[in-house]
């Protein structure tokens, strides 16, 4: 259920198991939804337990102010040492098993991936703050103004103070992966069934039996949940708490006009919480974290934010007139950690919450799903990752 990275990217592996799959999904084409719109940062020295800015989020809407509430225990000490060990340790296989998957599938990702800093102040903390990743084996370098200069032409230095390095990240154009992926997979005789959407989840006893879409019920032996933002009856009939709410954040692509005005690698904006990746003569720009409920709405305002960031670092090198906007969101846990596992049925598995990390897990999430379906201990261990039964 699903065909955005995680619902495609878990077929993969379930067909490697030898299993028959289908993929149901209520959008026209694959990665139609988030999938189709991040920037495609695999941040893996990023892992960092994600806090939300909740000042946005006065909305009377329970649902929130729960998410909210269990997102605010992240701020204590043992919660988030946990957090991080779980986000860590995930982001570490993925990013091994994307690696593995992009050699394999045929699609390509860019090494190394800049991470800029306007204040030194700031620039030092970031550097503090990562001594935890370069404890756990990420190779991370601190680079003054110039060196961003020197790794990265056509970025404008004169607002920065330097940036992180961080080598072993990578990026790539998720729905490009996604795409190659569902490619291979028709080939290999996975039926997708696109425009249909799913309605009901039809259980007796402790197994679902079917799942009732548009079209009619689909019977299975196994289904996987791989969905992103879910309605709420949906998730009512799911068997098991599922804690995901969405996450509003803005995407732009905006096509290269300016001779050597084009990045070679990822970038994000620290400071102002912008990214940037290169995607074949564009550049893909994204940010925002809008706790704004279930809408895919959005303004020229809520673009100024990035257009500048982009202006200030890009000068002249952007037709902001043919940009391509979406609004897209990020379907997050309160401790922005993905859930894997089963609840209370036995035969629906879950590969949800990937969030604003999507592209850096999904690789990782899906041979792990795949793992479990088949009854295969994972590669990881699973402690805080698992999902809560009832």
């Amino acid at each position: 259920m699903g065909a955005g990275l995680a619902g495609v990217a878990t077929a993969w592996y379930l067909v490697k198991h030898g299993h028959q799959v289908v993929i149901i999904d209520r959008e026209r084409e694959v990665a139609a939804a988030s999938s189709g719109a991040n920037t495609g940062i695999i941040a893996a020295s990023r892992a960092f337990p994600w806090s939300a800015e909740m000042r946005s989020a006065l909305r009377l809407e329970p649902e929130l102010w729960l998410w909210g509430i269990q997102h605010l225990f992240l701020k204590s000490g043992g919660s988030y040492r946990r957090v991080l060990d779980a986000k860590v340790r995930l982001a570490r296989y993925s990013q091994q098993v994307m690696r593995e998957l992009a050699a394999e599938a045929g699609f390509p990702l860019h090494d190394g991936v800049l991470y800029l800093y306007r204040e030194a102040d700031a620039l030092d903390h970031a550097w503090e703050r990562a001594a935890v990743m370069r404890e756990r084996g990420f190779a991370l370098e601190k680079l003054d103004a110039a060196g961003v200069a020197r790794h990265e032409p056509a970025i404008d230095t004169a607002r920065l103070a330097g940036a992180l390095h961080a080598p072993g990240d990578q990026a790539g154009d998720a729905a490009l992966v996604c795409r190659t992926l569902a490619g291979r997979l028709r080939a290999l005789g996975v039926e997708f069934q696109l425009e249909n959407e799913i309605v009901a989840i039809e259980g007796v006893g402790p197994r679902v039996r079917d799942v009732l879409t548009r079209r009619g019920p689909l019977a299975a032996d196994a289904f996987v949940c791989a969905l992103g933002v879910m309605g709420r009856k949906l998730r009512e009939q799911l068997g098991t708490h599922v804690p995901v709410y969405p996450v509003k954040g803005f995407s732009a692509t905006v096509p290269v006009v300016r001779a050597g005005g084009a990045l070679r690698r990822a970038a994000i904006d620290e400071s102002r919480g912008v990214a940037f990746a290169p995607l074949d003569g564009q550049l893909r720009i994204t940010g925002g974290a809008r706790f704004s409920g279930y809408g895919m709405e959005h303004r020229p305002a809520d673009f100024a934010p990035l257009y500048d960031s982009a202006k200030q670092l890009f000068p002249g090198a952007l037709d902001y007139a043919r940009a391509q906007v979406r609004a897209c969101l990020r379907p997050m846990t309160p401790e922005t950690t993905p859930r894997f596992g089963t609840g209370r049925y036995q035969n629906l598995w879950f590969n949800i919450g990937l969030g604003h990390m999507g592209f850096a897990l999904a690789a990782g999430a899906a041979r792990i799903t795949a793992d479990l379906v088949g009854g295969h201990a994972p590669a990881i261990d699973l402690e805080g990752l698992r999902i809560r039964r009832h």
